[in-house]
């Protein structure tokens, strides 16, 4: 089971209520969310992050951040051999003559995590993008996500034909864009 920091805030919610009378019990909310809170009995079952915890369970924290590197390395390796070629000389290049002894496994991590990072913002679809759904074509002029479903978009082809509610996952990109969004910004004003 994996383990998580969490900071408690110093002040209680909520504590007496004056014009009731009644006392709520004492809640603690967890710094950085706003629906997650312990009452006493929870806050006391938690162990304080502290030295002396870090000195109990040094080992198996290097231990797991050990494990961890490694698994990390070994899935960048096992990344870097699956890449095809055109992929793999854009992203190490410069080290096309010898990879694994001109970069370390830290570089090789992080350059890959960039490239990664690179074809998911290529592939988000976007408004003003050509779209391909089930055969046919068609530029997104909005995308939403109702509450509670899978995000969404509307869309319009070069005859005129308007789409609703489309399941983003289910298009591809075409690789064409237009600037669709400052029509729609101007015909606002």
């Amino acid at each position: 089971m994996s383990k998580y920091v969490i900071e408690i805030e110093e002040k209680p919610l909520c504590v007496f209520d004056k014009d009731t009378q009644t006392f709520f019990p004492r809640l603690w909310r967890v710094k950085g969310f706003n629906s997650l809170v312990l009452d006493e009995e929870e806050l006391s079952r938690l162990e304080e992050l502290n030295s002396d915890y870090i000195n109990e369970h040094f080992s198996d924290m290097q231990d797991t951040a050990y494990q961890r590197g490694l698994n990390d390395a070994w899935e960048a390796a096992r990344k870097i051999i699956e890449m095809t070629s055109p992929p793999y000389w854009e992203v190490f290049n410069e080290y096309k003559e010898d990879l694994f002894g001109k970069i370390t496994a830290t570089e090789a991590i992080a350059k890959l995590k960039a490239y990664e990072e690179k074809q998911k913002a290529d592939d988000e679809i976007r408004v003003g993008d050509e779209v391909n759904w089930l055969g046919d074509c068609f530029v997104v002029t909005r995308i939403f996500q109702p509450r509670n479903m899978k995000e969404q978009c509307d869309g319009i082809d070069d005859d005129g034909c308007v789409y609703h509610d489309v399941l983003i996952k289910d298009l591809e990109k075409t690789g064409r864009r237009f600037d669709i969004a400052s029509i729609l910004e101007e015909m606002k004003k």
